[in-house]
């Protein structure tokens, strides 16, 4: 079995979750960890080893690149393996990841595609997950955080039909996994989880999302006209968004590593609070914000820049 997930990825601080990271500050302090797992190039348009700036063809140079590392000596997959849109990582969109037919390749090749949706589903990307927004197909999806809006602690794990069925119509007992958590399946956090997606349907907060997170990623993009500092701006599908900061556009050259923190502060100072990863600062505000409170962040964060 073999794992292939993005460089920019993050998908936890378990084993598991730290094997597949591939962001290195979230796996050295636990090496080692599992085998058979293998990271290819985030395609990040702003920054990238192919230099290449169109989305779309990015999306594809990525598994090209993996194939040709895979005649070099990197087995080939078998499944399960992982993509993911990148949060904590830096809030890299998913339409730089994945296209839609981005599936049936991977079935092809006997991939199976894990999508990790701890942050996004249930309404952050302006629909219900982040796969149904694109029209992409996981064959297993991995939830948490907004499920119960964090409340409570509860995670759930979706898999598709085909999955399902390998486990359901075997005969044979091959297909059981004795493995299991004293808490799984806890009473409280499935009641939790049921009332608070009923609330969720109820506001119809992926709409919100929507609509406000086209407001912020909008605002982000005037203050990049602003603000030399920053070097780019990610988002525009839902409250998920993200500031890349630079010494010098032109060279894309980093910023010295305390002045995120020093714009946190300033941000913090005029009322906001924000958070920065590296030299990004992320956007990932309560689905029920209103339009009132997206001005006042875009203000806060405009004072922030404008102090330093």
């Amino acid at each position: 079995m073999k794992f292939i997930s993005l460089k920019k990825g993050y998908h936890g601080t378990h084993m598991g979750g730290a094997s597949v990271n591939g962001n290195a500050n979230f796996r050295t302090a636990y090496e080692p960890l599992l085998p058979g797992c293998y990271h290819i190039p985030a395609p990040y348009t702003y920054r990238n080893p192919f230099n290449e700036t169109d989305p779309a063809r990015l999306a594809m140079l990525v598994p090209q690149h993996w194939r040709t590392r895979s005649r070099f000596g990197v087995p080939a997959p078998s499944p399960p393996s992982s993509w993911s849109r990148s949060g904590a990582g830096g809030g890299y969109p998913a339409t730089q990841i994945l296209p839609a037919e981005g599936p049936r390749d991977l079935r092809q090749e006997w991939i199976l595609l894990i999508t990790d949706e701890v942050i996004t589903a249930y309404g952050r990307t302006g629909a219900w997950s982040g796969s149904r927004l694109w029209g992409v197909k996981p064959d297993m999806m991995c939830t948490a955080k907004a499920i119960t809006n964090g409340y409570f602690p509860f995670g759930a794990v979706m898999l598709s039909q085909d999955v399902t069925d390998v486990f359901e119509n075997d005969k044979t007992g091959a297909a059981a996994i004795g493995h299991g958590y004293t808490y799984s399946g806890h009473p409280v956090g499935a009641a939790a989880a049921i009332a608070c997606l009923a609330e969720t349907k109820r506001l119809d907060v992926a709409a919100n999302a929507a609509a406000r997170g086209t407001q912020l990623f909008n605002g982000i993009e005037k203050l990049m006209k602003k603000h030399e500092l920053i070097g780019d701006v990610r988002g525009g599908h839902g409250l998920m968004a993200a500031i890349e900061l630079v010494s010098d556009r032109r060279t894309k050259a980093p910023v010295a590593k305390e002045l995120p923190m020093a714009l946190q502060e300033a941000v913090y100072k005029n009322g906001v609070m924000v958070r920065v990863s590296g030299p990004n600062m992320i956007f990932s505000p309560p689905l029920i914000i209103t339009e009132d409170e997206v001005n006042q962040v875009l203000a806060a964060v405009d004072a922030g820049f404008a102090s330093l």
